[in-house]
């Protein structure tokens, strides 16, 4: 039997011994925060679980790099840099120079290599054929007088006018002037190939090839110097200022073609299935914004991640390099190299 108690309080709680008693409202939004506040810490934990399990077993995702391939041109030899025609983000074109570098020593050691070269291209030689053509001239003028006077001689012969002797001497002088005139000739032609010789093998020949030589090695490193554009594209970082001094192999400008960048993202091995060309993946940028790309090119490297990508003190796993192209045009205000994505790969493909 279910028995009922009713009692004045029950009845009247507001009344206490005939006296009214004002009670204050009920606080339990202080308790219910509480409660809600140790909820909370009780199951975060198996939340943190759960993403965890999700993201890294259930998602397929792959740190990746946004990158056109740039090339980075590097000082061949200590230098000054005198001339810096561009500046980040300038449009080039191929064969427009980009940098001038500036070796004082290498120019001064040029203009001694000239200075050296003109003293052994001296006169004498240009003198001693005008000594040779001067004498020839001079027998010939000689000779055409002589043969003007053996022609009178000849008519006055003829009229008995000339005796044999006379005649005989003018003959005479006239053979000596062709001979001298022949002999003139063979030893221009014999001096000449004397020089030749000389030229050839001689010992100003040698030193004159010698200087040539070096001249045209130290011109080809003036040439060096100077840096122009190996192909249409865009001036992404300018390490160096004017006036700098550089050393060998010292970074100069990094340059990249106007190309529509890559992705190159690193797949943990065991996600080797999705590396195969033609998987589609969707790319995460920082800011929020997706864009779908596919796998362009083959997977043949098992590479380190990047120093960048990687978190401290994480160890050196292995991670297949993949490739991916983007399936649509990239706005240029994205073609930001090395920027770090996140490529997350589509769970319904099918293994191959």
């Amino acid at each position: 039997m279910k028995v009922n108690f009713h009692l004045d309080k029950h009845n009247k709680p507001q009344s206490e011994s005939g006296m009214k008693v004002m009670y204050g409202q009920a606080k339990r939004s202080g308790y219910r925060l509480r409660w809600y506040l140790i909820l909370g810490i009780v199951i975060s934990p198996l939340l943190f679980i759960a993403y965890y399990i999700f993201y890294n077993q259930v998602l397929v995702t792959a740190p990746g790099i946004v990158t056109s391939y740039p090339l980075t041109i590097t000082a061949p030899q200590s230098a000054f840099v005198e001339d810096l025609n561009v500046k980040v983000g300038f449009e080039i074109d191929e064969g427009q120079v980009l940098l001038l570098l500036k070796d004082k020593s290498l120019n001064k050691e040029v203009d001694f290599l000239h200075v050296e070269l003109e003293k052994l291209s001296t006169n004498t030689v240009q003198s001693i054929d005008v000594l040779y053509q001067t004498a020839i001239q001079n027998t010939k003028k000689s000779l055409e007088k002589v043969e003007q006077i053996q022609n009178k001689y000849d008519q006055f012969r003829k009229k008995g006018q000339v005796s044999e002797v006379d005649y005989a001497a003018i003959v005479n002088a006239t053979n000596a002037l062709n001979s001298q005139l022949s002999s003139q000739e063979i030893a221009y032609v014999n001096a000449q190939r004397e020089r030749e010789l000389r030229n050839l093998a001689g010992p100003e020949a040698q030193q004159h090839r010698a200087l040539t030589q070096e001249l045209i090695v130290k011109r080809a490193q003036q040439e060096n110097l100077v840096f122009s554009a190996p192909f249409n594209g865009r001036v992404l970082d300018i390490h160096v200022h004017q006036g700098q001094r550089v050393t060998e192999n010292t970074p100069l400008l990094t340059v990249a073609k106007n190309i529509t960048p890559e992705i190159t993202a690193f797949l943990n091995p065991k996600h080797l299935k999705y590396s195969q060309l033609g998987s589609k993946a969707k790319i995460i940028f920082p800011d929020g914004k997706t864009f779908l790309a596919t796998v362009s090119k083959p997977v043949e490297v098992v590479n380190k991640l990047p120093q960048e990508l990687q978190s401290p003190f994480e160890g050196q796993p292995a991670f297949l390099k993949v490739i991916l192209s983007f399936d649509t045009q990239l706005e240029k205000t994205f073609w930001i190299e090395g920027m770090e994505v996140e490529v997350r790969f589509s769970l319904l493909q099918s293994a191959p």
